[in-house]
């Protein structure tokens, strides 16, 4: 299962404590929890997650009117302790609609359900390049680029299907993703910020972990804007 950055929006701590016990079993990353509406949305801000938890009634604050206040709203699964408001979840684009007491296997369902949203949606929305691998012409999706790197006239791929080189400027290259996709690691690379799975320290010098569990090295210009996109950090994070 692709690794989900999850918010956690519910007013009610046991709630969330109850919903935070069963991620903690599957691929995900919780990476922050909203007691309020105003507090849930700059969060949604800030980290950026690619799906929330949102408990459709906050006391007083109506997570329908959460979701209007959205031009895009993020991607949802919705979860409720009133059965009766499926009408009025109709004409919101839930990935589920979950009724408290949550069950563990109905959540497992949703998760799953978002991951093919979210990996639908990449395909979709990023670019492809044909770039040569090996002394032959391959057609790298988006979806499967984890770092950028530039080398004087040409821009080195890194993806899942090896390095592939391409004729371009590195603007040129970037500016057909989304915004935010990747993160600046120097004047020269760029990794998808999807990829970074932690970071550590040493001599005073950042390394960032990704996925694949190679370490990149990331410029002192860079250091502190990277710490700070990173906050919090992930998981497995330390200093050494």
């Amino acid at each position: 299962m692709k690794r989900l950055n999850i918010l956690l929006i519910d007013d009610e701590p046991l709630c969330r404590q109850d919903l935070r016990d069963i991620l903690a079993a599957f691929p995900a990353n919780l990476i922050g929890e909203a007691g309020t509406l105003t507090k849930a949305k700059s969060l949604i801000e800030k980290l950026r997650p690619n799906l929330i938890l949102l408990d459709l009634s906050l006391g007083s604050q109506n997570g329908f009117d959460f979701l209007r206040s959205f031009s895009s709203p993020p991607l949802c699964i919705a979860v409720t302790a009133n059965p009766n408001q499926g009408a009025t979840a109709f004409e919101f684009d839930f990935v589920d609609y979950l009724v408290k007491p949550v069950d563990k296997d109905r959540l497992e369902q949703a998760l799953k359900r978002a991951v093919r949203r979210i990996s639908s949606a990449a395909i979709q929305d990023t670019p492809s390049f044909l770039a040569e691998i090996s002394n032959q012409k391959v057609l790298i999706q988006g979806g499967e680029i984890q770092q950028v790197e530039a080398m004087g006239n040409y821009v080195i791929l890194h993806s899942t299907k090896g390095k592939g080189i391409l004729r371009s400027t590195l603007r040129n290259t970037l500016n057909p993703f989304p915004k935010n996709y990747f993160l600046q690691l120097s004047r020269s690379r760029w990794v998808v910020r999807d990829q970074v799975l932690g970071w550590h320290r040493q001599s005073s010098k950042l390394f960032l972990r990704l996925r694949d569990k190679t370490e990149i090295p990331v410029s002192r210009r860079h250091t502190s804007s990277v710490i700070k996109s990173l906050s919090p950090p992930p998981s497995d994070s330390k200093e050494a």
